[in-house]
C-alpha cells in the first residue's frame, strides 16, 4: 500500500523497536564480563530482527499469546540468533530468566535511542502530529520522558494503562479518537509486523515496518531507520 504524505496527517509511533531498541550496551556488557565475548552491534541488530520475525510469526498463530508471555519467547529466540557458542550459554531459558528478565524488571531494556531518534521527531512535528501507541508495561511515557522523546508526541498510550493490546484494532482507535482524526490521515510506524503493520491496518490506517534488515515485502513500506522517514515524509511536503 503506498502512503502518500499529502494525505496523512499524524504519524504514530511504537516505542520498543522503533523509537527506542534494545540495549546493546547492556548485552555487550553483559557477555564480555561473564563470558569474554566482543560481541559486535550490527550482530546484535540481525538477531533482534530474527527475534522479531519470531514473535511476529507467533502472534499469527497463536491469537492468545499478550505481550507478557511473548517477552521470554523473544529473548530466548535472540540468544538463538546471536552468534555465540551454544556451550557458552546451555540454558537459555534459565539465562533469560535470570540474567534478562531480572534486568529488563529493574530497567526496562528497550532503553538504546539511535542519535538521529530526536532530530527525525523534531523534523516530523513542524508538519505533522505525532503520538505513541506502546505494547508496555505500564512504563511506556516514563520511558519517553527520560530519554527526551515526550516533548514531540501529543500523547502516549500504553496497552497497561488502556487495557487492550495491539494488534486489537481498538488501542488504535483510542488514538484515533483522540487526534479527532480519520483512520485515513494518519499512519503507523512499528517493527512487528503481525502486531504493527495488521494492527494498524485493521483500525483502517496505513502502516510502516521499520526493520534494520530491511526485509522485502510487497504489501507494505519498509524502512531501515527512521531516518527514511524523513525522506518519505519531508520531501514531498
Amino acid at each position: 500500500m503506498l502512503i502518500n504524505p499529502k494525505t496523512i496527517k499524524a504519524i504514530i509511533f511504537d516505542l520498543g523497536g522503533t523509537l527506542l531498541h534494545l540495549s546493546y550496551p547492556f548485552f555487550r556488557e553483559s557477555f564480555q564480563r561473564q563470558h569474554q565475548l566482543e560481541l559486535q552491534e550490527d550482530d546484535f541488530f540481525r538477531a533482534v530482527s530474527a527475534a522479531t520475525d519470531a514473535i511476529s510469526r507467533l502472534v499469527e498463530e497463536n491469537k492468545t499469546t499478550n505481550d507478557a508471555s511473548r517477552l521470554p519467547i523473544f529473548f530466548e529466540h535472540l540468544l538463538c540468533a546471536l552468534p555465540i557458542p551454544e556451550h557458552l550459554i546451555p540454558d537459555r531459558a534459565l539465562y533469560v530468566r535470570d540474567v534478562i528478565l531480572r534486568e529488563h524488571h529493574r530497567e526496562n531494556l528497550w532503553r538504546y535511542l539511535l542519535p538521529d531518534t530526536l532530530d527525525v521527531l523534531q523534523s516530523l512535528q513542524a508538519h505533522y502530529r505525532l503520538a505513541m501507541i506502546s505494547n508496555s508495561d505500564g512504563r511506556a511515557e516514563a520511558l519517553t520522558i527520560q530519554y527526551g522523546l515526550r516533548p514531540y508526541l501529543e500523547f502516549v498510550i500504553d496497552s497497561h494503562e488502556v487495557g487492550v493490546e495491539k494488534p486489537d484494532p481498538r488501542i488504535f482507535t483510542i488514538a484515533l479518537e483522540k487526534l479527532g482524526l480519520l483512520p485515513s490521515a494518519c499512519v503507523y510506524v512499528g517493527d512487528v509486523y503481525s502486531i504493527d503493520v495488521k494492527g494498524a491496518r485493521a483500525a483502517g490506517m496505513s502502516a510502516i515496518l521499520l526493520d534494520r534488515c530491511k526485509s522485502l515485502r510487497d504489501d507494505c513500506t519498509v524502512v531501515h531507520s527512521l531516518s527514511e522517514l524523513k525522506r518519505l515524509f519531508l520531501e514531498q511536503v
